[in-house]
């Protein structure tokens, strides 16, 4: 799993944050990689917890973000979801 890269291009890169680690286990806290594929291990880990249902399949709000460049021509007239807010950690 990649660690510590530094953004390359319009790669958009996350980590998840330490406090929230326990929320998604088997998810390296703290170790940057491409969003995309933090994406895939959050939404996985919490596939994986019985029992718990929700309407989301983590927040945004638990990762911070870097990188990327200006959305795609085809994208930027999009909002995001309500309650987002454009979720970008700092």
């Amino acid at each position: 799993m990649p660690t510590s890269r530094k953004p390359t291009g319009a790669e958009r890169q996350a980590r998840l944050k330490p406090q929230f680690a326990a929320l998604y286990p088997g998810v390296a806290a703290g170790e940057w990689m491409p969003a995309w594929l933090l994406a895939e291990l959050l939404v996985a880990a919490v596939g994986r917890r019985e029992g718990e249902a929700s309407g989301r399949a983590f927040d945004p709000a638990h990762c911070e973000f870097r990188g990327g460049g200006r959305r795609p021509p085809e994208l930027r007239g999009l909002k995001p979801r309500g309650g987002d807010g454009g979720a970008s950690g700092g």
